[in-house]
């Protein structure tokens, strides 16, 4: 039994799964993968050689990559909308917390969300880089916690910056 088929099984065993939730499929699971790694060089090259040619060029790529990403994930959400609209959920509401929280339970939700998470923790990334190059100094911890945790390494970041005035 694989991992996959593992974990399946285990939430499934245990009832820790939403009504109508399904494992994704090897081709979401693929999807995960590549939209996980595609940010992946950006956030290595600023962390481990922020003042590099190549990590300037790869945080120059992020743009372009963000806008990719974000074309992903409209057409991630919209495929997420149009599958709800013909099971009968009709569009998001975004006023009901537990509409929000089941909707992201299907795969394609789910990977909208990943990939919002994904373009807006690189662009804080990004920020947090080109603020501490400007001032000489990296930010290789705000940076590896904003990847891992996005607020947490943002705010290690504006603590840093305060501390600093």
């Amino acid at each position: 039994m694989s991992n996959h088929e593992s974990a399946t099984a285990t939430a499934t065993a245990t009832g820790a799964v939403a009504p109508g939730w399904r494992p994704m499929s090897d081709g979401e699971r693929t999807a995960f993968s590549v939209l996980s790694a595609s940010t992946a060089p950006v956030w290595l090259a600023m962390i481990l050689a922020p003042r590099s040619r190549v990590t300037a060029a790869l945080v120059r790529w992020s743009t372009p990559l963000s806008f990719g990403l974000g074309a992903a994930y409209v057409g991630l959400l919209g495929a997420s909308a149009v599958r709800g609209a013909a099971e009968g959920e009709g569009f998001p509401r975004f006023d009901d917390p537990e509409v929000l929280r089941a909707g992201l339970t299907t795969p394609t939700a789910f990977l909208a969300g990943w990939t919002h998470y994904l373009v807006f923790d690189l662009l804080v990334g990004r920020t947090i880089h080109e603020h501490a190059l400007e001032h000489g100094r990296t930010a290789r911890l705000s940076l590896l916690l904003t990847w891992w945790a996005g607020p947490a390494g943002l705010a290690l970041h504006l603590l840093d910056r305060w501390r600093r005035r």
